[in-house]
């Protein structure tokens, strides 16, 4: 299976490991690294090998411009280790997104894509990029971002290159939420987004609820593409689950999902009342203060952070992974039409999955429907999915090689990387 053609790769955030960002680096693994390049728009440095050619729109750069026009907004980046940053710029940045990204505030939404409206982002820079790679294909996801997709679009039009969209997330229907700023905000995401799906060719979508509703909304016919999943060639390997049960969680507790951290623990509360029988250990980025923590279970431990390379090899020692959504509130649609690459992080591991979340979002349906995992989807039917698996642990053992064979049934790598290039290529 060889790259044929020049593919540009179009991201909001770097192709970077350590903020978890690497579904796209994943999908082109693997092929010729001149015929695939990374455009980026969130400031930050690369650490991926899987192209020589990177470009950057910083858009810290790009919002100074509105005052200093002559101010440079777009960078060639050729290696990883290329450029250096100032750290103190860095870390303002990084407090920046991480502000933005734990809670939805409309203001600052607006906000930032009226700067981008009013900055400088098309550079000369820019299009002796475009000029100097020529991609003959531009692959990108179907962004919630205005500024995002317009940049899209001057890059389809400006090059002439095949454009192919990613559906990841919702962010065109009206189902997430019955707020006025959102529906407000989300009739200007749709009315973008179907002035991008004019431009493409061809669109993959993350899961069957998310090809089945951009399918009958924008008129199109997605192929259901996520990130790849290598497996080891030992095959599923058959585990005893240690007593007490151990369960993990690893990664963000925003959008409501600590809320669901604290009902699960008030499960186990109930469930370990006579004898210890299931613990929860949760490794996280994010920050709690003692007013938080305080009802928090004696039975789930917050271990703080680890490094996204010690991920794999603390889950071999789990016997239940734990993927977490809201269940109820406003948060609880956020993730209807995504699916995070952590459930195929689970997949590969081979161990049961737990998953709770609302009954209405992409990953939940689909776990449910390949009976892939224990779900739940309510206080009571957490109790009842860990009772079970406490008074009956070779559950665990049964839900890991189920886990473990719909990972290979339907996210092989070899399968989704030919699926992905056959489509570049054509």
């Amino acid at each position: 299976m060889m790259l044929e053609k020049k593919v540009l790769v179009c991201s909001i955030p770097c192709w970077n490991k350590k903020i978890g960002s690497d579904t796209f680096s994943s999908l082109m693994e693997g092929y010729d690294t001149d015929k695939i390049a990374n455009l980026y728009i969130r400031d930050g440095m690369p650490d991926s090998n899987v192209c020589n050619n990177y470009f950057c729109i910083s858009e810290n750069a790009v919002i100074k411009s509105i005052l200093k026009r002559n101010i440079v907004t777009g960078k060639r980046v050729f290696t990883p280790n290329a450029i250096q940053e100032e750290n103190t710029e860095n870390e303002s940045i990084a407090v920046r997104y991480k502000g933005t990204s734990a809670k939805r505030n409309y203001l600052m939404i607006f906000a930032r894509e009226f700067l981008w409206k009013l900055g400088k982002w098309k550079s000369k820079e820019l299009d002796k990029f475009l000029e100097d790679f020529s991609p003959d294909t531009v692959f990108f996801a179907m962004e919630g971002y205005t500024h995002f997709n317009r940049i899209n679009r001057y890059i389809l039009k400006k090059t002439g290159a095949k454009g192919v969209g990613y559906f990841w997330d919702d962010n065109f229907t009206y189902k997430q939420s019955k707020s006025l700023m959102h529906r407000i905000y989300r009739f200007f995401q749709r009315r973008d987004l179907k002035k991008t799906v004019k431009l493409c060719s061809e669109f993959f979508a993350i899961a069957p609820k998310t090809k089945k509703e951009a399918d009958e909304f924008f008129g199109i016919n997605c192929e259901i593409l996520t990130k790849p999943i290598e497996f080891n060639e030992s095959g599923f390997v058959e585990y005893t689950p240690s007593s007490p049960i151990k369960m993990l969680y690893t990664g963000k507790l925003i959008i409501g999902r600590f809320d669901t951290i604290k009902t699960i623990g008030k499960a186990l509360d109930e469930i370990n009342k006579d004898a210890v029988k299931i613990e929860l250990y949760i490794y996280t980025t994010t920050e709690f203060g003692e007013e938080e923590t305080k009802d928090l279970s004696k039975h789930v431990h917050l271990l703080g952070a680890i490094p996204q390379n010690e991920v794999a090899s603390v889950q071999q020692k789990a016997d239940v992974l734990l993927f977490a959504e809201a269940v109820s509130g406003e948060n609880s649609r956020i993730a209807r039409l995504s699916f995070s690459t952590k459930i195929t992080d689970y997949f590969r591991s081979g161990k049961c999955i737990f998953a709770v979340g609302d009954r209405d979002i992409a990953p939940m349906e689909y776990l449910k429907s390949e009976d892939a995992a224990l779900t739940a989807t309510s206080y009571d039917e957490i109790v009842k999915a860990l009772e079970s698996i406490a008074e009956n642990p070779v559950l665990i053992s049964e839900y890991a090689k189920k886990a473990y064979e719909c990972g290979k049934k339907n996210h092989d790598k070899e399968d989704i990387k030919k699926k992905l290039f056959d489509t570049l290529n054509g």
